[in-house]
């Protein structure tokens, strides 16, 4: 689909929460996307089947993950990421989204839509006051699987979606294609928080499972890289390295310096997505006005957050994606020395990369 087609008179006003492009689906025929003659598309299926039975496997609790492309992925994702190398094409307004899981992700989904859309929709009645994040920007690989892939094509232009892929699994259309235009902004965190998120994460997904309540043993598979979307090092390098090549299509950027400066990372973002703020807008308080919308505390307690689920392939409620925001919550979970040996496996691995990682002072 050509950028002028995308971006020709609808009903909509760009950019639009994917919650509403999936509800106007219902009521208007979408263009879907163009399709291999069904033989052919039998064919790649069993080709794809055939792939995944080949991938080496790991069971944890009762979801099964396989390894492709050195990273280890949901079994139900997979064929979505299959089917995204194949058929995603980037226009030159898409931005992605993209992050290792519970790495400051609700919030970053939160920003770029309200930076984005802020000409479009006032902030006193802004989306986001009725959406959750999660409703307002797609991931991507969850649209894939679930047969969302039309309504992400026919979202008027600019596109934004969220992804965890590792940027060396991404589609070549987006990272081999210099003309593409496509821009990637990447936020990365403490290891220590994202485990401890993580952990949290997997308690609400499956709180039935014994092995949920057992800290231990994540931080010992992600101490070895064997978590989903990882080794996280893999994940958080191959955007750092992508950035310092092509800092124009990739924007690197650190979670808990966001948290101590919000307003200069609405500010860099804005500039770095084509959509600088404006000095009228700088006296005008927009920029402030924007960190106030999109703060934990302001979007945590917001009626669409604090009821309801949200999720494309597993529904969780969407208050779990709230819960508590803050840099260090890993103190309270684990002792020095296991803090100490996360720092000296990351230290070790981001040697000669010119990536640091602050270490563990608490």
């Amino acid at each position: 689909m050509s950028e002028d087609m995308v971006s020709s008179p609808s009903l909509w006003r760009p950019p639009v929460p994917i919650k509403d492009a999936i509800e106007q689906d219902a009521i208007t025929p979408f263009p879907k996307p163009e399709a291999p003659e069904e033989e052919e598309e039998e064919s790649q299926g069993d080709r794809d089947r055939r792939l995944m039975s080949s991938l080496p496997v790991k069971v944890f609790g009762e979801r099964r993950y396989l390894e492709y492309q050195a990273t280890w992925w949901p079994e139900s994702a997979v064929q979505a990421v299959l089917a995204i190398q194949r058929r995603f094409r980037p226009r030159p307004s898409d931005v992605l989204l993209a992050s290792y899981p519970k790495s400051g992700t609700t919030w970053m989904k939160a920003l770029v839509f309200a930076i984005m859309s802020r000409k479009v929709y006032p902030l006193r009645d802004h989306p986001l006051l009725r959406l959750n994040p999660h409703d307002c920007v797609v991931h991507l690989s969850g649209a894939y699987a679930t047969g969302k892939e039309a309504v992400v094509e026919a979202l008027p232009s600019p596109r934004i979606m969220a992804v965890h892929m590792p940027f060396s699994t991404l589609p070549a259309s987006v990272v081999a294609d210099s003309s593409s235009g496509c821009k990637i902004v990447y936020v990365w965190r403490d290891p220590k928080d994202v485990l401890v998120s993580l952990w949290h994460y997997y308690r609400k997904l499956r709180p039935e499972e014994a092995h949920v309540s057992e800290f231990h043993d994540l931080y010992e598979s992600f101490c070895q890289g064997d978590t989903v979307f990882g080794p996280w090092w893999d994940n958080v390098l191959g955007y750092f390295r992508a950035s310092v090549e092509m800092p124009t299509r990739v924007l690197f950027l650190r979670y808990e310096d966001m948290l101590e400066d919000t307003a200069s990372a609405v500010v860099a973002i804005a500039d770095f997505v084509g959509c600088p703020f404006s000095a009228e807008e700088e006296r005008a308080g927009v920029v402030d006005a924007i960190v106030k919308l999109c703060s934990f505390e302001e979007l945590k307690n917001l009626d669409t957050n604090m009821s309801g689920s949200n999720g494309h392939l597993i529904k969780l409620p969407s208050s779990s994606y709230f819960r508590k925001g803050v840099a260090g919550d890993w103190v309270g979970h684990m002792t020095r020395e296991m803090a100490d040996r996360i720092d000296s496996i990351v230290q070790g691995k981001f040697q000669g990369s010119g990536l640091e990682i602050k270490r563990a002072s608490t």
